[in-house]
């Protein structure tokens, strides 16, 4: 099954989601850092964007006990453990970090395949219907489970600022994936792909289409992942494209498949 892949040791930490806030820039830019690596991508202007809509989207954080922990503590160390929110590229289309994501998708596109490149820039290119660009990014010893939760809010959120604001009315998503393929021995193999959130693979069966882009040279060390050590994964990216009116059901399959374990 999907989840077993993810072996989880069992520790007593409980985690909250929380409104972004000001004070949580540094902690955003890091998730963002590990997501986009070396490319071009203004991640200071991308985390204030996310930080101007924090009515959209939530940032995971540890629950901590009041009585254990002292007000100030808290305060100095209350790490961004992950992120789960939208960017409206359509909108923002004039954002210097949003022309950047832009070029970077159709650029790592236009490698991957015609079909899938005419794809991307359509939905891209097309001010009629808005494209959302979904960011569910977290540390990778934060269990699945917590996906479910997020993205459910996040859905919630939306629906209700496209009735208060008109906005985030969307057509598609665009998700960018962390994930780890097994180098290929023979070009005959279909190399195996670990999706380091796992429930994301999942996201890939509503999905109209997909493709798939090396990151190992932008890398500066090896991340761990659920996989021996004897074998050999090279760090990609995968970048879905997912109709706005099918990630619900593909929420639902997540929250279906985690049930299973």
């Amino acid at each position: 099954m999907l989840f077993d892949r993810v072996y989880l040791r069992e520790v007593q930490v409980d985690f909250e989601a929380r409104m972004p806030e000001d004070s949580d820039f540094h902690g955003i830019k890091t998730l963002l850092q590990q997501l986009f690596l070396k490319a071009n991508i203004d991640l200071s202007d991308l985390t204030d964007l996310i930080l101007a809509q924090n009515y959209i989207g939530s940032v995971i954080k540890q629950t901590y006990i009041e009585e254990d922990e002292d007000e100030d503590d808290m305060d100095d160390d209350d790490p961004v453990l992950g992120l789960t929110t939208v960017l409206d590229l359509t909108d923002k289309k004039e954002k210097v970090c949003v022309k950047q994501i832009g070029s970077f998708l159709v650029d790592q596109c236009q490698k991957c395949g015609a079909d899938q490149a005419e794809k991307f820039k359509s939905v891209l290119a097309n001010e009629k219907e808005n494209c959302g660009l979904l960011i569910n990014e977290r540390f990778i010893n934060i269990p699945p489970q917590i996906s479910v939760p997020m993205f459910e809010s996040l859905l919630k959120e939306i629906e209700k600022s496209k009735k208060k604001r008109q906005k985030f009315n969307f057509a598609y998503y665009i998700l960018i994936c962390k994930t780890y393929q097994a180098k290929q021995k023979s070009s005959k193999e279909i190399p195996q792909v670990f999706y380091t959130n796992a429930e994301e693979e999942l996201l890939q069966e509503v999905s109209a289409s997909t493709f798939r882009f090396s990151v190992e040279q932008d890398r500066d060390s090896v991340a761990t992942g659920p996989w021996d050590a004897d074998d050999q994964f090279e760090a990609s990216r995968t970048v879905m494209l997912i109709p706005a009116d099918k990630l619900v059901d593909g929420v639902e399959k997540i929250k279906v498949e985690l049930a299973k374990t």
